[in-house]
């Protein structure tokens, strides 16, 4: 039996982006049902990133039930999948389905998501954490709290005002020599504006920076890449495959920041992988914010197919007040898979509503 439900989880505190300022999150989780097993998936479009609304996919997840969970229930979700994705072509949907799928597949197998995934599935994953420095005054006590809860990769937002952006960091490396720093732009700097201040924060080891220009500037990201020694990351640029070829042609970037709900199906993230690997690019993975559920996922494809010797924005869970799962392994600096069959995680529907 398939069985829709949905969910809307408040953030502690509002969650600012590079579009939008966020007071909750919510999507739908896929329940399927099969003797003793319990297959799990979640799509969940971010509001100014995807271009799919949560009010489309109801709409197709409606007149698709009977379709769909009769495919499920022949074994050929996959085929369904693929028919929908032509269709409708709203990567979350696809997500969510191929995540279903997936699991359903690997708890008959009696294997871990991971496992199943990927011949050499490491234990593990590191998770960076995330620092905004809109709040001067609590900048250095937020990041040794960080530093102290086991976290030694910290993200931090800029974009705002640089003078004291650097300030900050340089306060931060001070504090924390021994620290990884990654910065996020978040699209904020015109391209003479991004070169001056990345070349302005040379001494400070940045790990990379992402998205220092406006996604669709591919060729001022090509021209920032090629001026400073800091590494580029595209993000927001990166929004499919055919994304992935123009960056990779252009030379554009040195890491794509891979965000599997935003590009859909397994087939789509993994050709995206291949692409990175043929133009010498590293793959950094990071959530959308989403549920236990999605993260979950994206934890298992970041162990996957993401540099192992870097964190992956993976510690999103903390940014809830709950979730649609209690389980603590996937709220860690270093995210240690469970040896259990499927995604590894037990969902509490009882916080849910049921849809239809």
């Amino acid at each position: 039996m398939l069985d829709y439900y949905t969910y809307r989880l408040p953030f502690k505190q509002p969650f600012r982006s590079a579009v939008n300022t966020f007071s909750h999150r919510e999507g739908i989780i896929l329940v399927y049902t099969e003797g003793d097993i319990e297959a799990y998936g979640e799509i969940a479009p971010l509001p100014g990133f995807s271009d799919e609304s949560l009010t489309q996919i109801k709409e197709v997840l409606k007149v698709n039930h009977a379709h769909l969970q009769q495919a499920l229930q022949s074994v050929d979700g996959k085929q369904m999948l693929h028919v929908l994705e032509q269709i409708h072509q709203f990567p979350s949907l696809s997500f969510g389905l191929d995540t279903l799928v997936h699991d359903l597949e690997a708890k008959k197998a009696g294997k871990s998501l991971g496992d199943f995934l990927f011949p050499d599935f490491p234990d593990s994953v590191i998770a960076n954490g995330t620092l905004s420095l809109q709040e001067p005054a609590t900048v250095i006590t937020k990041a040794k709290a960080l530093v102290q809860q086991g976290f030694k990769t910290l993200k931090v937002k800029v974009g705002e005002n640089f003078n004291s952006e650097l300030k900050l960091l340089q306060d931060l490396r001070n504090q924390f020599p021994n620290i990884t720093i990654r910065i996020d732009a978040n699209q904020s700097w015109a391209k003479s504006e991004a070169i001056q201040n990345l070349k302005a924060l040379d001494s400070l080891e940045i790990e990379y920076c992402e998205q220092p220009v406006p996604k669709e500037k591919i060729t001022d990201l090509a021209a920032v890449k090629e001026a400073v020694n800091i590494p580029i990351a595209a993000d927001e640029s990166l929004r499919n495959k055919q994304d992935a070829t123009e960056l990779s042609e252009l030379e554009a970037t040195n890491l794509f920041i891979i965000k599997p709900m935003l590009l859909g199906t397994f087939d789509n993230i993994f050709v995206t992988k291949s692409t990175a690997d043929t133009h010498n690019i590293e793959v950094v993975v990071t959530t959308v914010l989403e549920s236990a559920i999605g993260r979950a996922m994206t934890s298992i494809l970041a162990a996957g197919l993401g540099n192992q010797k870097r964190a992956h924005g993976l510690a999103t869970g903390s940014l809830l007040q709950n979730d649609t799962s209690t389980d603590e392994w996937l709220n860690q600096p270093v995210i240690t898979f469970p040896e259990k069959a499927g995604l590894g995680i037990t969902v509490d529907k009882e916080g849910l509503k049921k849809l239809f």
